[in-house]
């Protein structure tokens, strides 16, 4: 008899201990306990279910399967919005400071640029050395930051823009044409996501850069008391004026003028990411690598500007503009000057650029970084993908 009763609870334990491994085996997929058991196509899909919420967010199917929790999409989601949000910081302000610092060279590389087909009311240098003396004697520091403004503006805005949305279409056309990973440099995919990326920002910020362009063609001394008769009549006064002036002179489509042009400059900003880039692949040096990429982009881009400066000219006073064709001004700067109308101003334009774009993408990089470690300490340390 005693026999029999423990053979009975020997097997009542066996049987507990079979559904309690039944039981276990049936919810394993929902923790870490049962990792081991789930289906080798599931598994990435509980990994990210169990990162997302911790396990404790993951739901089951009829199958008693784990299904992936929307928390791992919205913090994808999450990471991307803030990765965008933070390169737009970055670029903005290294796009603003960079060329605050050297903006007198760009008003003496754009009245430079001019003198081939300059109007009356623009003023006449003989050579760089000349623009220099007469700017200061005439002018006074004054005439060295003339637009400094929009183009504060329009930088910033411009690069801010610029800088998240070519990582953006670079990481989905990676995706979608399966052009391997956004953070390998990948010539074709690269140029073409720069040029959309440039062309849809110069959209945004051309009339910006225009205004500019008119106030660091006009002389300083214009809205003096003692205008020389060579001036326009009706001189800018200020951005708001300038603005005003436009729109009463020359309706909307004066806020466009060289259009054409600035959208083939946009090849410009796609050379010198990509060519950024690529020498990131191969030299580590920040301050190499975009000295090397600048050069190269000045260099073959650098005619474009010339014919868009000269077609943002300000028409003189009931005038209509004597530039506003892209073909007649390619021909009328090659009849002034033949190649070398082109390269006006190009030496100011190096010393101003070169030394601008090491600025650039060195002040992005550090505001980057520091901006995602940023992010990373207040987020737990969640890595957010930046290239």
């Amino acid at each position: 008899s005693s026999s029999k009763t423990n053979c009975a609870q020997f097997l009542c334990l066996q049987s507990r201990s079979s559904s309690a491994r039944a039981f276990h085996a049936s919810f394993a997929p929902m923790g870490a306990l049962g990792a081991c058991s789930v289906p080798p196509e599931r598994s990435e899909a509980v990994a990210a279910a169990e990162v997302g919420g911790g396990g404790s967010s993951s739901s089951t199917s009829g199958t008693g399967r784990a299904v992936a929790a929307p928390s791992a999409a919205r913090r994808s989601r999450s990471n991307s919005s803030s990765s965008a949000s933070m390169q737009f910081v970055a670029g903005s302000v290294a796009g603003a400071v960079q060329v605050a610092i050297w903006h007198p060279l760009d008003v003496l590389k754009t009245r430079m640029q001019v003198q081939g087909l300059r109007l009356g009311h623009t003023p006449s240098y003989n050579s760089v050395r000349h623009a220099l003396i007469e700017m200061a004697r005439a002018e006074g520091l004054r005439g060295f930051f003339q637009g400094v403004a929009p183009s504060i503006v329009g930088s910033g805005i411009g690069w801010g823009l610029q800088m998240p949305l070519y990582t953006a279409l670079k990481r989905h056309s990676s995706v979608a044409f399966s052009a391997g990973s956004a953070d390998q440099p990948n010539m074709r995919r690269d140029m073409l996501c720069s040029l959309l990326s440039g062309c849809s920002t110069n959209l945004i910020v051309h009339p910006i850069f225009l205004i500019k362009t008119r106030l660091q063609l006009q002389s300083a001394s214009a809205t003096g008391c003692s205008a020389p008769a060579a001036l326009h009549p009706n001189p800018y006064t200020g951005v708001a004026h300038t603005v005003a002036s436009i729109a009463r002179e020359e309706g909307a489509r004066g806020f466009y003028r060289g259009l054409a042009p600035s959208m083939l400059l946009s090849t410009h900003g796609a050379v010198l990411l990509v060519a950024y880039d690529q020498l990131k692949a191969v030299c580590p040096s920040t301050l190499a690598a975009s000295l090397l990429a600048k050069v190269f982009a000045s260099v073959s881009t650098y005619p474009v500007q010339v014919v868009r400066s000269v077609m943002q000219q300000r028409p003189s006073a009931g005038m209509e503009p004597a530039h506003s064709a892209l073909l007649p001004t390619i021909s009328s700067l090659w009849i002034s000057g033949g190649p070398f109308a082109f390269y006006r101003g190009l030496s100011v334009q190096l010393i101003r650029t070169v030394p601008q774009a090491m600025a650039f993408f060195s002040f992005y990089e550090i505001i980057l970084e520091q901006l995602t470690n940023s992010w990373e300490l207040t987020n737990s340390g969640e890595p957010v993908a930046i290239r």
